[in-house]
């Protein structure tokens, strides 16, 4: 009788462990797991066959890093009731996911297109730097499209553009890719229709300007790294243009990083630098636009502010941007600012 009381003990003991363990998986282990983000760090392009298992799938995700066990994605989709729900398809993760959330993007057909974002002030290379990083391009083939891309669309206000080079024509903004279904060509269509509503909604209108649509876009690509300031844009534009017509050299520093890279400081070999693009040798506006620039810049460009400034630099601590009407003015200012 001895040994069976102590059996029925043990027996209720480990009832009781597996059912407090039941609790704790269930109750705390299993949502710990759920909210564990992944840390995969660069863009993961993922594939869903035709009629593929759970088990399959959970796989494949453990082995690319994007789920922190098969098992716990498994129960999670258990609990959840959605071990049917997921279908075949392309997605896409691009770091961070937790379980849950890794599961919404399984279940959102839209998730299957990845979200580009062209920042203000990008050139083409760093637009193909950046495509290249989501393969879904080889390195310099939207760089080289880029060159002579203007001769395959038909749009009326392209026809001004006498290099072919389309370079700042497209607008900086975020776009919406299906990676199995891309092209160069298709993507930068879209980027010209969105800078054609942008030159609309700035009142760009080509018979009240006294500039054409390659020089507004070369100039509001300079004014675009030239000046971060909203507020002073306007100005900086208005220096430019009197620049220019009055045959000074614009001097902006913005051209030549386009040929050069970006510089914390440009030397004096820098300043010698013999191209195109050298707005400190060369009268006049470079060949082309020298970033995709903002709506911002592309209105300062359009309506640039009347000022008696011709001169402006930026402090090198804060970035604050300093005008001054002469070149004395301007030397002290260097003196102040910059030295």
């Amino acid at each position: 009788m001895k040994f069976i009381r102590k059996l029925g003990r043990l027996f209720l003991f480990l009832f009781a462990l597996s059912v407090l363990g039941y609790f704790y998986v269930h109750g705390v282990y299993l949502p710990k797991q759920f909210e564990v983000e992944n840390e995969i760090s660069e863009r993961v392009n993922f594939q869903i066959e035709s009629g593929e298992s759970i088990r399959s799938i959970a796989n494949k995700l453990d082995s690319l890093g994007v789920i922190p066990s098969e098992w716990a994605f498994v129960q999670y989709l258990k609990k959840e009731n959605l071990d049917t729900k997921i279908e075949a398809g392309s997605f896409s993760f691009v770091g961070g996911e937790t379980i849950p959330e890794l599961v919404e993007i399984l279940l959102n057909s839209q998730a299957q297109q990845i979200s580009l974002t062209i920042l203000e002030g990008w050139n083409t290379f760093e637009i193909d730097k950046k495509l290249a990083e989501l393969s879904l391009i080889e390195p310099n083939e939207f760089a080289d499209f880029i060159k002579n891309g203007a001769k395959e669309y038909d749009l009326w206000w392209l026809e001004g553009n006498p290099t072919e080079n389309l370079e700042g024509y497209i607008f900086p903004a975020t776009y919406f890719i299906d990676p199995n279904n891309f092209s160069v060509k298709d993507l930068v269509g879209r980027m010209l229709q969105a800078m054609d509503k942008k030159l609309e909604e700035a009142g760009w209108h080509p018979e009240k300007s006294n500039f054409n649509l390659h020089q507004i876009l070369i100039m509001a690509s300079i004014i675009e790294l030239e000046e971060k300031s909203e507020e002073n844009r306007p100005l900086v534009a208005d220096i430019l243009w009197r620049r220019l017509d009055s045959g000074m050299a614009l001097g902006a520093d913005a051209t030549l990083f386009y040929t050069l890279g970006h510089k914390e400081v440009l030397s004096y070999d820098d300043l010698q630098t013999d191209s195109p693009y050298n707005t400190r040798k060369n009268i006049g506006l470079p060949p082309t636009p020298v970033c995709s620039p903002s709506l911002s810049s592309i209105r300062a460009a359009l309506n640039p502010e009347p000022n008696d400034y011709w001169y402006y630099l930026h402090d090198v601590k804060t970035g604050e941007i300093h005008f001054a009407k002469t070149l004395e003015g301007h030397n002290e200012n260097k003196r102040k600012y910059i030295y």
